[in-house]
């Protein structure tokens, strides 16, 4: 049974997903008409790029293209991609977390529609890619029956949230937390000393101490595990 429901600050919800309409499908990059839309897999795990592109491959309304484990193959992915393409993103490559590949694909390639994908334990991801402007999420453990309905909606030239995701995110108190650190937690969670932390972001020790102090202050802990812990679970 299909439900639509039009709100009154105009978004759709369909078959307990909600919609959010862009501007018009021309702009999205997504005409009727033409040639199949390529997406590209990405994610720091071969297997996992393979399992969604197994599962991609079964959507007619998409064509599969090329495996991204780092930065530096998707950029010359994107580099060469048609117009009409989506990327469907893990929160990690290789060598870089989500946030920065999200600005990169917005730098190199904004007309690319994003999916990004992440485990239920890793809410802040879906938080920070909903921040960062993705098209859609989904969570991992419902893959097989949302990625087709998300990738249909995206050919169509809509932008798509879950409805269990919205409700979460609005449900929770306003992010007190910046950029800046979201990136340091991201790097503290993939096990990055404070050194390697403030080579990787061009900052001093000193200062990386110095938002360590402020993420522990705000997220009311006193050490690295247990900021960590309430990061991963969207506890911010």
């Amino acid at each position: 049974m299909r439900l639509d429901v039009t709100t009154a600050s105009g978004k759709s919800s369909v078959q307990g997903e909600t919609l959010s309409d862009t501007a018009s499908t021309s702009e999205a990059g997504l005409t009727p008409g033409h040639q199949a839309p390529l997406v590209i897999v990405a994610d720091r795990q071969l297997i996992v790029c393979q399992g969604i592109g197994s599962l991609v491959t079964q959507i007619p309304e998409v064509e599969l293209g090329e495996y991204a484990t780092d930065s530096a193959t998707l950029k010359r992915l994107l580099a060469r991609a048609p117009q009409r393409t989506i990327l469907i993103l893990g929160v990690r490559l290789a060598d870089a977390d989500l946030g920065h590949v999200l600005d990169l694909v917005r730098k190199e390639r904004p007309e690319v529609m994003i999916v990004v994908v992440a485990d239920e334990s890793e809410f802040a991801f879906i938080r920070l890619a909903v921040k960062a402007g993705a098209n859609s999420v989904c969570m991992m453990g419902q893959i097989l029956h949302s990625l087709p309905r998300l990738l249909g909606k995206l050919v169509e030239g809509h932008s798509i949230m879950p409805t269990d995701v919205l409700r979460k995110l609005t449900s929770e108190n306003s992010d007190s937390l910046s950029r800046r650190e979201h990136e340091i937690l991201a790097l503290l969670r993939d096990g990055l000393t404070n050194f390697q932390i403030s080579a990787r972001l061009g900052l001093s020790e000193n200062t990386v101490k110095y938002y360590l102090k402020a993420i522990y202050q705000k997220l009311e802990v006193n050490s690295r595990g247990a900021a960590i812990a309430k990061y991963v679970a969207g506890h911010y």
